[in-house]
């Protein structure tokens, strides 16, 4: 039998499991699996830019509590009192009670809430597709690279995701159970809103979702009675059985991890929203290898991360099923069963996931939303897209089955799905890099787009300089001390320093420098003033995936000592003229 016949025949059985596998059983063997994974690999990760300053603050919420609200440093503290640390405060108050270190406790949450989130996905998944198309949506949400990489140690971007993807699910339950929807939807949407809130004050763009949806219910309903008075009526009932009674809760929820916000509940979230939208980043950020001001980056830039940063297949399948979606539903509205109220209102759950999925991005875009890091900041609209994804695929395979060539294709799908693990695999710890096939996946973006901007391959480095002095210098390692400059914040690197390096801000002191991809290329000043100007040295060790760089370690010790001999010999030339002009 040729390779060829094998694969199709791979293929065929492969399908053919799945067909008879219990959809719900498979999604839960698939969370365990990843849950699994996640929990043996997470001491993988390394600390994050932001990580220390996250810490800090979620200790500061929680002393503002512990004395009484008397502790206002929490108020004030960098721009951080512009965020609710929902996640911050609860990962402080763990750590104090936690075996682990203060950062592998806040890996273990991180973990954690991302699971949560990928069962979040999942549930939206089932509410308006059924067991099928949620366990393909779980899926693409688990091996999707930037949610997959994110879950292990950013506490901001994806505590927010988990909290607007069940968010979404509550409200998409409540459209789903109009006119009277359940009030346990109602106090469950105002709780999920209200922890995405208490993480970012943008979660509350998830209460126009619902508003949207209860909206077009409303006037379809007012429009298939003819009356205006069913509209009104609709309209109020909805106020008092949903929009109040959510607002009740998402409002203590949020408050109750934001101190600065406690202190004028209707004002000051009011001003963080605006600020964000405009938030001040000091620094150039790289897109498509061009260095901007972060305000004044092309409207493309969001776009763009998220065409590249989106599995190949999963970017197909989302706008594939769209474009189903239009279709069907224009059909639906010409030769559907039952009334126009009916047909129209069945439509309103996957509405709302494409509009989840679709209307931040056109509104960053609109109102020229500062940006940086890639797509990171709108991580949230990766679980409806893998939602949309998992429809289409579901309608895919449903499409392929008559066909006589089915079994290629499915075998082909087979492979690219290994093929992907594979690559997921190639890039740990640093999945959140990745790039597809579009622009030549990781490696072919890199001087284009930035890579580690997070610093998270740091740990990495400093393992590979420990190795190589441990290595040089035998038993003598530990009794020499050892300066290193860390290009950007020190924290990812610092905390997995042996104790006898020491950090230094003093570039002609440093013995060795340590520096991201997003700086070391560029020759662009990094977050440290002149940090790139110790980069003159040997290097000996880099951290890469896919070929492409992570990190780098520089080693400056014949510099430093150059530097000194020059700086002696003027010195000494200085002493000798003084001398020649005062002795005869």
């Amino acid at each position: 039998m040729s390779d060829g016949i094998r694969v199709v025949a791979w293929g065929r059985e492969l399908f053919r499991s799945l067909r008879v596998l219990d959809p719900d059983r498979a999604a839960m063997l698939l969370l365990a699996a990843v849950a699994a994974i996640w929990t043996f690999t997470v001491a993988d990760y390394g600390v994050t830019w932001d990580e220390d300053v996250h810490a800090y603050y979620g200790n500061l919420v929680v002393e503002y509590y512990a004395s009484g609200f008397t502790d206002l440093r929490a108020l004030s503290w960098w721009n951080l009192y512009l965020y609710g640390a929902a996640f911050d405060a609860f990962a402080d108050v763990l750590a104090r009670v936690s075996p682990l270190g203060l950062y592998e406790t806040r890996h273990a949450l991180n973990i954690t809430v991302g699971l949560i989130g990928l069962i979040g996905t999942w549930k939206l998944a089932r509410a308006v597709g059924g067991p099928k198309v949620a366990f393909w949506a779980l899926l693409f949400i688990a091996v999707a690279p930037t949610y997959y990489g994110h879950s292990f140690n950013n506490p901001k971007d994806v505590p927010f995701a988990a909290g607007m993807i069940w968010a979404t699910y509550y409200a998409v339950r409540i459209v789903q159970g109009m006119p009277k929807p359940a009030w346990q939807d109602v106090l469950l949407f105002g709780l999920a809103t209200g922890l995405a809130t208490g993480v970012r004050v943008g979660g509350f763009i998830v209460f126009g979702y619902l508003a949207l949806g209860v909206g077009l219910w409303v006037l379809f309903h007012a429009i298939a009675e003819r009356s205006i008075r069913t509209f009104l009526l609709g309209a109020v009932d909805s106020i008092w059985r949903i929009a109040l009674p959510a607002l009740v809760v998402i409002y203590p929820v949020m408050l109750a991890g934001w101190p600065w916000a406690q202190q004028d509940p209707l004002l000051y979230p009011y001003l963080a929203l605006t600020e964000f939208s405009h938030h001040t980043y000091p620094w150039k950020t790289l897109f498509a290898g061009g260095y901007y001001d972060a305000d004044q980056l092309p409207w493309i830039y969001l776009p763009t991360h998220l065409l590249l940063k989106v599995p190949e297949l999963v970017g197909a399948l989302f706008f594939g099923a769209l474009a189903l979606a239009l279709f069907v539903f224009g059909r639906s509205m010409t030769t559907g069963q039952g009334g126009r109220f009916e047909r129209m209102a069945r439509f309103l759950p996957a509405l709302l996931i494409g509009f989840a999925a679709i209307f931040p991005v056109v509104y960053a875009i609109a109102v020229r939303v500062t940006l940086f890091d890639g797509m990171r900041h709108f991580l949230f609209v990766m679980p409806p897209i893998c939602v949309v994804a998992g429809y289409g695929f579901q309608r895919l395979i449903e499409w392929l089955q008559p066909k006589p060539w089915r079994a290629a294709v499915f075998a082909s799908l087979a492979l690219y799905g290994a093929w992907h693990v594979t690559m997921l695999a190639r890039l740990h710890p640093n999945e959140y890099v990745y790039y597809n096939a579009l622009i030549g996946g990781t490696d072919g973006a890199e001087g284009l787009f930035k890579l580690d901007y997070w610093g998270n391959s740091y740990a990495e480095a400093v393992r590979g300089l420990t190795d190589k002095l441990r290595n040089d210098y035998g038993d003598e390692f530990e009794a020499r001390t050892f300066k290193v400059r860390i290009c950007g914040p020190k924290a990812p690197a610092s905390y997995y320093f042996p104790p006898n390096f020491e950090v230094t801000s003093d570039n002609d002191q440093a013995d060795f420098v340590i520096s991201m991809s997003a700086y070391a290329p560029s020759g662009i000043k990094t977050p440290e003033s002149e940090c790139d100007t110790a980069l003159a040295g040997r290097e000996i060790y880099r951290v890469e995936r896919l070929e492409a760089l992570m990190s780098l370690v520089i080693d400056r010790r014949d510099v430093k000592l150059a530097n000194a001999r020059a700086k002696a010999q003027l010195q000494a030339d200085a002493r000798r003229r003084i001398r020649a002009s005062i002795l005869p």
